[in-house]
């Protein structure tokens, strides 16, 4: 691609740093990026980069699918926003094509992943208030959003520095440990809320032992289990939801149902949409006036889920990820040892790997001058994000890239 002689790149860092509050690290060398194309990007300049951060976890059809922008006009010429006051079509086929994937139960929409992270626990707390039960047990390392309720239900400390005092009610304990849930619960418990695969705190997935020793523990206090999938689900492992994916390698089938399954990012790829199935023990906790948002369930961010939904379905790109992330993790793996590759692991298109040596940051500022972007998560872990659409030529493609890097 030829740069493009309209957009000065300099000029647009110099508007950011004048005109945007500066709460994201970005490389004062970062590109300005200016059109994109499946799995690539290009810049101002005109450089090209294969993109394996798929904007954190959102892109899950790259950019600029052709489906996506044709639904998108078409929705956008019909209906796009109307109040949740009133009833419309796409709403109501997207919930149910999300319940039947998941599980008897409701469907409520938001905007984001913090938002739908709010509303799983204010299920779970608004059930357990005639008892007494408001606490929520979260993992050490958990990410679940940038709200005041959600760095506080986030375990990392960093996350609430200078934002106090915190929202109450929340206890911390191992990731993968169950004897310190058990430990943790008490009479106050609502609810207990994991990811399936710790995302921002560095692609470490649940053990399906953990998995099915919560779902057991829970049922037997009384407590909800709320799952956090909005980073790890909607087909990312290559399964619709990451826990699915775990408990199958493990040869544990069925059986596994949380309370509630928190979504958001490739939700929409790229269009803004959260949700949140409530199985039927949550599914009619939030009635009228409990809980709301303007913008959740819109016309055209349903549009956009449902074509996301028929494109992954009838291009078999579930099963297509989980054979690209294993052909991902198995030439990373050869690296191991070598350089700053240190431990590969996960599961499709959630592929961590651990930097040692140098500076997690560093390491993707040189695979972006390699034409490789990749996204920094925990303290030594680079995430390797890339479409469901991706193919092997390209996954090779960025294995050479961060052979290169060695």
């Amino acid at each position: 691609m030829k740069k493009n002689l309209t957009i000065d790149s300099r000029e647009v860092r110099a508007e950011y740093a004048r005109h945007v509050v500066p709460s994201y690290k970005r490389s004062a060398t970062a590109p300005v990026l200016v059109r994109g194309k499946g799995a690539r990007v290009w810049d101002a300049e005109g450089t090209e980069y294969l993109d394996f951060g798929s904007g954190i976890a959102v892109n899950c059809l790259g950019h600029a699918h052709p489906r996506l922008a044709k639904v998108m006009k078409q929705q956008g010429e019909e209906l796009v926003h109307v109040s949740n006051l009133f009833f419309h079509p796409k709403q109501a086929e997207l919930a149910k094509e999300l319940v039947k994937r998941t599980g008897p139960g409701k469907m409520f929409f938001c905007n984001s992943g913090a938002e739908a992270n709010e509303a799983m626990v204010k299920a779970a707390r608004k059930l357990g208030s005639g008892e007494g039960r408001y606490e929520v047990i979260t993992a050490l390392n958990s990410f679940h959003g940038r709200t005041l309720g959600m760095i506080a239900a986030s375990g990392q400390e960093r996350l609430r520095e200078g934002f106090g005092p915190v929202v109450p009610g929340f206890g911390y304990v191992p990731f993968n440990d169950l004897a310190a849930v058990e430990k943790a619960m008490g009479p106050k418990t609502a609810a207990v809320m994991v990811e399936g695969i710790q995302g921002e705190g560095g692609v470490i997935p649940a053990t399906a032992e953990y998995l099915l020793g919560l779902r057991k523990m829970t049922k037997e206090r009384g407590v909800c289990l709320l799952m956090d999938s909005v980073q790890c689900g909607h087909y990312r492992t290559g399964r619709f939801q990451s826990y699915e994916m775990i408990l199958e390698r493990a040869g544990e089938k069925g059986g596994f149902l949380p309370d509630a399954v928190s979504m958001a990012k490739s939700l929409g790829g790229g269009f803004p949409i959260g949700a949140v199935w409530f199985g039927e023990r949550l599914a009619d906790v939030l009635g009228p006036g409990s809980h709301a948002t303007t913008y959740g369930g819109t016309a055209l961010a349903c549009a956009v889920a449902l074509e996301i939904l028929a494109i992954i379905e009838e291009e078999g790109l579930g099963s297509h990820i989980e054979e690209m992330g294993e052909h991902l993790k198995k030439g990373l793996g050869k690296l191991g040892g070598r350089g700053w590759v240190g431990e590969v692991r996960g599961f499709g298109g959630m592929v961590g790997v651990t930097v040692q040596g140098r500076s997690h940051a560093e390491v993707a500022e040189a695979l972006a001058k390699q034409g490789l972007l990749v996204v920094p998560a925990g303290s030594d872990v680079l995430r390797f994000l890339p479409p469901y659409s991706v193919t092997k030529k390209e996954v090779e493609e960025a294995i050479k890239k961060v052979e290169a890097t060695l």
